[in-house]
């Protein structure tokens, strides 16, 4: 049987033109797949295919070893992985990819997401989140912020406010439906 995710992003980000970011996810057994665009860089889609291990029976743990091909602004390949983590009402995520750029090894570029999360109610997940992005330019190594997501049957909406309280902050929200 086949699972399917679509997620849309919208980042909104002060003085700077806001952009979309579409990722889709399609899962058979094992097998993960996953479209990108606007990801590792503006105007670029990424296409990926890994292999997904589930194990572990208090804290589970899902591992994603992945590969892709780059192409449009940026061209090139990245190995990646995505890790999650759970143990009751807490959960890790995290994905992290490395951009081998065709055009010039100055370009390569290494990418980090993650999340440390709690469901204080059930539909709740709520938490601290970290980037470490190329997207767009911005004076900080690694964007810091807070993020609240609310589940609502298969969909889900989240809100993340990145760098609070100081002048380069900016906002993704998000929507995501399974199938």
């Amino acid at each position: 049987q086949w699972n399917f995710s679509a997620w849309a992003e919208m980042f909104i980000i002060p003085g700077e033109e806001d952009f979309f970011n579409p990722t889709f996810y399609a899962r058979h057994k094992s097998l993960h797949l996953e479209a990108r665009y606007n990801y590792e860089d503006k105007n670029t889609a990424s296409l990926w295919a890994g292999h997904r291990f589930k194990f572990g029976k208090g804290v589970k743990f899902v591992f994603v070893p992945m590969g892709s091909v780059i192409f449009g602004n940026t061209n090139g390949l990245a190995p990646g992985i995505e890790l999650e983590i759970a143990y009751k009402k807490f959960d890790f995520y995290s994905e992290s990819e490395y951009v081998f750029d065709f055009s010039s090894r100055e370009n390569n570029f290494f990418y980090n997401y993650s999340e440390l999360a709690i469901r204080p109610i059930d539909p709740l997940r709520t938490g601290i989140v970290t980037q470490r992005t190329r997207l767009f330019e911005s004076p900080r190594e690694l964007e810091r912020g807070i993020f609240a997501e609310y589940y609502f049957g298969r969909f889900r909406a989240g809100v993340f406010y990145f760098n609070p309280f100081v002048s380069d902050n900016f906002w993704i929200a998000s929507i995501s439906v399974d199938f």
